[in-house]
């Protein structure tokens, strides 16, 4: 044990034996079931500390921890006097400094018997009256980590001897184990409460958080503002830059909502791309607009990926305590709407604040998801088809299979009323829909094959459908239940735009249902860009001209000239062409003229139940065939000279 020589006078007074070795072992073996027994660190440590204490016979004790920052940090104390404890909790000095740096650098204990007299003594303690001090270095998992200091206040002041300094090195030895129970619990804690990836409270940790908020502001007339953050960008970062390059805007993103934010606010992950912060405020709006202004501000980055770069921007609800919501659920939920409702509206760097339309749309939108739902297992889907005529023949060479929801009132509502909400809020609805439209559409085209129609059913595909790990094998599956149907008179329609936006997994998932014996065809071709060159990408074997490439026909030149640009490299690779929303003869004239073949819209037929269909295909008078030229209904081939020869547009 090192004592100073300044104070080495002292250190000769003895302390009195221990009544009997027993005895000190007794205060061991109690310190060590207090180890296996006590859970609770502090409640360890004044058992713990109380019993070094007596066995030196001092007053006091105290713990200092090595914090973050490398210093020494007064953390733990038993028996100090009055106000010494709140003076001193939380008291920093460098690691170097004082008695406990003196025991933590040399790895040994020091024993100061005269602390005023002590040539690096600390002014603050002296001021409150601390006489004696003993430092008793402390190690955990092999490392150091702080110092047990007893301390003299008021007892008289002994030299410990060879043997308390040894049970004292035992109660040291045991403290470094709690201490390393407690590190351990600690990590656990954190990485239960934080996200790894960012550092920030995660959901559940922000969610007790945001509780214990409300409660303060119901109880003391507090007023917060949630604001829920979105980026938009994001999952381009993911596919155009891989994760590694994702995971990395996302702990930027947290940076820089550290940087942002106020003393006092509270930020956290809620999981993927969506972060969320609570705000206490006094001024409305101005407080959380001016915050919020400041989170778009900073958010908004340019992240490199192949070939150029991706704008990322945020997109922020924010709901209002108590208007918007007095419980975490609803206010959560509800800044969630807004976010969502700042997407829809203004496509990215927005903000929306809550209101009740928002809550009205909402109300809605899940009355028509579970609609839609009941629909698709009440059998009230069905699919409509749409011929796609060879003009020079009049042959029906193909038909595109169309949903339709036939209404229990007989009402008929189209995809568009309802499909974009489906696909945006319930993915797995969607999917089984998908499913029904797909396998509805095979049973059918098979029907009609048996029945000697030599005909190609086209199916629409989203790119979320096509892209699914499980899209294939049911594909597989499908095709495997319809034997009797030839593989390539099913055909998979794509949008271009949804095919170039996982260019690579496109293909590849493509090829593969290539070789299951299945075509694809790319619609409303002429939309994405640099079309003409994706035609050699893409496993395709037609392509279906935009309807807003025909509408002007054949009066506007700049359709004209890309209808003929796409006509020629769809010739030079091969490529079946199909004009979409041919409504007027004149229209269909201008691309026959171009050298169009590969007709479909209205003015041609209307989209048909399969029966209409096959009455149809037989050259039969359709029912209710819906024409829009004035006379009795009459064959494809018939109607096709009629529309061609009709002075009507």
């Amino acid at each position: 044990m090192h004592i100073p020589p300044a104070t080495r006078a002292l250190a000769n007074m003895t302390l009195p034996s221990l009544p009997s070795p027993s005895d000190g072992l007794t205060v061991l073996r109690q310190v060590i079931e207090a180890l296996s027994l006590e859970m609770d660190f502090e409640a360890f440590f004044r058992k713990a500390a109380g019993a070094a204490a007596r066995l030196v016979g001092a007053d006091a004790a105290a713990l200092l921890l090595l914090n973050a920052d490398g210093l020494l940090e007064y953390q733990f104390f038993l028996g100090v006097p009055h106000g010494y404890g709140e003076r001193f909790r939380g008291f920093t000095f460098d690691r170097r400094r004082g008695v406990a740096g003196q025991a933590l650098a040399e790895q040994r204990p020091v024993f100061v018997p005269d602390y005023p007299s002590y040539p690096h003594a600390i002014a603050e303690f002296v001021a409150s009256g601390l006489r004696a001090s003993l430092a008793l270095p402390l190690q955990s998992a092999g490392e150091a980590v702080g110092v047990l200091v007893m301390s003299w206040f008021r007892n008289a002041v002994h030299e410990p001897d060879a043997e308390r300094l040894a049970l004292l090195a035992t109660i040291g030895a045991q403290l470094g184990v709690a201490l390393q129970r407690r590190r351990l619990e600690q990590q656990l804690e954190y990485r239960a409460s934080h996200d790894e990836l960012t550092g920030l409270p995660n959901r559940s940790h922000f969610l007790c958080r945001l509780t214990q908020s409300l409660a303060n502001g119901k109880r003391y007339g507090r007023r917060y503002a949630l604001m829920v953050i979105d980026l938009d960008g994001f999952k381009a970062v993911n596919d155009g830059a891989g994760h590694a390059a994702g995971d990395r805007l996302l702990r930027e993103v947290g940076q820089k909502l550290r940087e942002v934010v106020r003393t006092g606010d509270v930020v956290g992950r809620l999981g993927g791309d969506e972060f969320v912060l609570l705000m206490e405020y006094r001024q409305w709006p101005e407080e959380p607009t001016t915050l919020a202004a400041r989170l778009l501000e900073r958010l908004s980055l340019q992240v490199a990926v192949a070939g150029g770069s991706v704008a990322v921007s945020p997109s922020i609800g924010i709901a209002v305590f108590p208007e918007d919501g007095s419980d975490a659920d609803t206010l959560l939920a509800n800044a969630d709407l807004a976010m969502y409702e700042a997407k829809r509206q203004r496509g990215g760097r927005q903000l929306c604040f809550f209101n009740q339309a928002i809550a009205h749309a909402v109300r809605q939108r899940e009355r028509l998801l579970n609609e839609v739902a009941q629909a698709l297992g009440s059998g009230e889907f069905v699919l409509h088809y749409q011929p796609i005529v060879d003009l020079p023949s009049g042959r029906t060479v193909a038909v595109e299979a169309l949903l339709r929801w036939i209404r229990p009132d007989g009402s008929l509502r189209l995809p568009s009323a309802f499909i974009p909400e489906v696909e945006r809020h319930n993915p797995r609805l969607m999917q089984d829909i998908g499913r029904f439209v797909l396998e509805s559409a095979v049973r059918q085209a098979e029907t009609w094959f048996r029945a000697g129609f030599s005909l190609t059913v086209a199916v629409n595909v989203s790119a979320r459908e096509l892209l699914e790990e499980g899209f294939l094998p049911t594909l597989a599956e499908l095709l495997g239940r319809h034997p009797d149907l030839p593989r390539e008179r099913l055909m998979l329609e794509i949008t271009e735009t949804a095919a170039l936006e996982k260019l690579a997994h496109a293909r590849s998932i493509m090829n593969a249902c290539r070789g299951l014996g299945v075509r694809f065809a790319i619609d409303d071709f002429g939309t994405g860009y640099a079309s003409l060159t994706n035609l050699r990408e893409l496993p395709v074997d037609r392509v279906k001209i935009d309807r807003s490439f025909v509408a002007g026909l054949p009066a506007a030149q700049g359709d004209r000239a890309v209808v003929q640009a796409i006509l020629r490299v769809a010739q030079v690779f091969g490529v079946d062409v199909v004009a979409e929303g041919v409504e007027t003869p004149t229209q269909a004239r201008a691309l026959q003229a171009l050298g169009c073949r590969l007709m479909q819209g209205y003015g041609l037929a209307h989209p048909l139940p399969a029966a209409q269909i096959t009455d149809w295909l037989r050259d039969a008078k359709p029912a209710a065939l819906p024409l829009t030229c004035a006379g009795p209904p009459l064959s494809p081939s018939r109607i096709l000279e009629h529309r061609l020869t009709s002075k009507s547009d």
